[in-house]
């Protein structure tokens, strides 16, 4: 574990059903420091493509927009921001990897941090909780 980190998820990812059942979400891995918390995350399968590249260097929207935000609140009540994130789909468009971030880091005495997590897709949006120790 690097200097400042707290404990993570190691080998104890969790899984879980979003866009009405079309995709499964898994955190892969679950860090937080004294400036931020992150997560990162596979779904599968992929998350349609929201742009196409043009060979003049322009893009243009061919999929639906795409929106995923997490907000939390530890187990001592204090809340937790979207600090953002990034995703890609992988080579091959089996899934979709990304991380997210929440800010601040977590408070020395805070045990478990309740993540919000909202993923939309297009029209369909899914909204779940997912409890992470610290």
């Amino acid at each position: 574990m690097g200097k400042g980190k707290r404990k993570g998820t190691g080998g104890t990812a969790q899984s879980l059903t979003v866009l009405n059942g079309r995709h499964e979400l898994t955190v892969r891995r679950f860090t937080a420091t004294a400036e931020r918390v992150e997560l990162t995350y596979r779904i599968t399968p992929a998350l349609p493509e929201r742009w196409r590249d043009n060979p003049d260097g322009s893009l243009d929207a061919v999929g639906p927009p795409i929106f995923f935000s997490v907000g939390g609140v530890d187990d001592l009540g204090r809340e937790y921001l979207d600090g953002g994130g990034a995703f890609g789909t992988d080579l091959d468009g089996g899934f979709t990897e990304g991380s997210l971030s929440l800010e601040p880091g977590p408070a020395p005495e805070a045990r478990s941090l309740t993540l919000t997590l909202m993923l939309t897709c297009g029209d369909v949006q899914s909204t779940h909780q997912l409890t992470m120790p610290l």
